[in-house]
């Protein structure tokens, strides 16, 4: 009866049905067709995925449950309730499931985040770890390479990319750079150090990645200057957790090698994966520095490494006029510019030539 060809999953009110792979669990079923579920833990202890099975059979490995329910149950019965990180079914099956996404939905959600640890990287970068509300109502999901925004006390708020990958669950990273000519900056590294908790809003932002969008030959690149490699870095472990083996460059360009931050990273990605080729670019090394490594800009090192980019996909974080010459450097060697991915092109558009 576990078959491919026999098992189909049929989502609320969703008439199309999803086909199972054996042994597959519910979320992962869910998720491989771009549905997104309320889910932490994935080892079936903190209960956030919880589904009502409507009709059909499911093997729950953890609890140990045989879960059997039939479509004419008398209105009124007790539900069939599982855990979709540890369900698998084992028929077809239909099942509710509260606060389900289609693909591409989301829901902005405001949550207080417990601020776990900050960590001084470089001289002006901080690593902040965060935890997300454990309770069901308050569960949020977002895509590699989204954002959030820190909400202040005073209603202010500012931008930071997510710096861990959805695989992470509830831990949340930012990479913060304090700038000490802006009040604004001041003020919320001030009060990330002296609070236990913070207000963020989340999910944000069109520039994210889905592993399973990639066809089996493209090339990925990953470009960010400065403290845009926290996008890069969610992105990057969604790739790995994935066993995505496509080709990926990773270019972090900088304008000292003080500036990026954590140098070592990078260099264990690609010593660890063969797919993966990591180029840090520094713009204006000196005398003082140090650096013995590639003295370029950002644009110009992609734009001399590729004899074409006609069937790139290009995921880019930084300032809008390295985006755009980068954008413009990409295009002379083929690139379309739905091929490029920025959150700049959404919050800073360049008016028309």
């Amino acid at each position: 009866m576990n078959k491919k060809s026999l098992i189909q999953l049929y989502l609320n009110e969703l008439a199309q049905p999803l086909l199972c792979n054996p042994d597959e669990t519910l979320l992962q079923v869910v998720e491989r067709y771009g549905y997104l579920m309320p889910r932490s833990c994935q080892n079936g202890v903190c209960q956030i995925c919880e589904y009502q099975l409507l009709s059909g059979q499911a093997l729950q490995r953890y609890p140990e449950k045989h879960l059997v329910a039939s479509s004419d149950q008398v209105e009124g019965s007790a539900d069939v309730l599982g855990l979709a990180c540890t369900s698998v079914p084992v028929s077809d099956c239909w099942v509710n499931i509260k606060g389900l996404k289609r693909p591409g939905e989301q829901e902005v959600k405001r949550l207080n985040c417990d601020i776990a640890q900050i960590e001084k990287l470089n001289k002006d970068v901080y690593r902040v770890s965060l935890v997300l509300p454990a309770t069901a109502s308050q569960s949020v999901s977002y895509y590699a390479g989204q954002y959030l925004e820190i909400v202040m006390p005073d209603g202010q708020q500012a931008a930071f990319s997510i710096g861990s990958a959805p695989e992470a669950g509830r831990n949340l990273e930012l990479h913060v750079r304090h700038a000490p000519e802006s009040e604004l900056s001041s003020a919320i590294l001030a009060h990330l150090q002296s609070s236990k908790s913070v207000e963020v809003e989340l999910p944000k932002g069109d520039c994210y990645l889905q592993a399973a969008s990639f066809a089996a030959d493209q090339t990925i690149i990953l470009a960010a200057a400065s403290t845009g490699f926290s996008q890069v870095k969610s992105m990057m472990e969604h790739l790995l957790a994935s066993g995505v083996k496509n080709p990926i460059h990773i270019y972090w360009g900088a304008r000292i090698a003080a500036d990026l931050y954590l140098p070592e990273l990078p260099k264990q990605w690609a010593a660890e994966n063969d797919n993966v080729t990591y180029h840090p670019v520094v713009s204006e090394p000196g005398d003082s520095c140090g650096w013995t490594g590639r003295v370029d800009l950002l644009p110009d090192a992609i734009k001399h490494d590729f004899a074409t980019l006609e069937s790139v996909e290009v995921y880019a974080s930084g300032s809008p006029p390295m985006i755009y010459a980068l954008l413009d450097a990409c295009e002379e060697k083929g690139l379309q510019q739905v091929q490029m991915h920025s959150d700049v092109f959404a919050y800073a558009p360049r008016p028309e030539k």
